[in-house]
């Protein structure tokens, strides 16, 4: 078996200007570098710019979904007491203050009550105190009479309305949630027209 190499074609001398132009060619320049980075920052900005705005998201459902639910709660709360009322003794914009039959027939006292140093309403029932909402920015009961006319009078009160602003911030995002109950009869208290 006969093997031949092929001629070369130059010299080694000849070719290493050659090899040295092939080898400065395979690397990128400054400026393509630059680019490269200058694309790679905007991708990077605009990834932070949606995680950061996905965020803020995140925390402004849960904002209105804790108010939402807190609300709900709270007003589930005063719709059974009081449609159970039968003596009003105070009602006024920021507190109103009745006795109510628990599931006894026993008569208690309740009272709902708006501090609005501390923006919360809290609930005393047979003298035991929760916090029903916090963070309430504007609060308000209004009343009626049995015709349906605002009172002020707690002797004529038979129905109760409540108005609520809530606001509540996370992440420097602050949400509110608006409360406009319906207005709810005070079943067992007696009142002439």
């Amino acid at each position: 078996m006969t093997t031949t190499i092929a001629p070369s074609s130059g010299s080694l001398a000849k070719r290493i200007p050659e090899i040295r132009t092939a080898r400065r060619r395979s690397g990128f320049t400054m400026v393509e570098l630059l680019f490269a980075i200058a694309i790679g920052g905007i991708l990077l900005g605009g990834a932070t710019m949606t995680m950061n705005l996905w965020a803020r998201s995140s925390a402004s459902v849960g904002n209105y979904a804790d108010m939402s639910g807190s609300c709900r709660r709270a007003l589930d709360i005063f719709a059974s007491d009081v449609r159970m009322a039968n003596d009003v003794s105070e009602s006024t914009s920021s507190s109103f203050v009745f006795k109510a039959f628990d599931a006894g027939n026993s008569t208690v006292s309740v009272s709902y009550v708006y501090d609005s140093a501390n923006k919360r309403l809290t609930r005393t029932y047979d003298g035991t105190t929760h916090i029903l909402l916090n963070d309430v920015e504007k609060f308000g009961f209004s009343f009626y009479d049995l015709n349906r006319v605002a009172t002020t009078n707690a002797l004529s009160v038979k129905e109760v309305q409540v108005e609520a602003i809530l606001s509540k911030k996370v992440i420097s995002i602050s949400n509110t949630d608006e409360i406009i109950s319906a207005r709810f009869m005070l079943r067992n208290r007696r009142v002439s027209s």
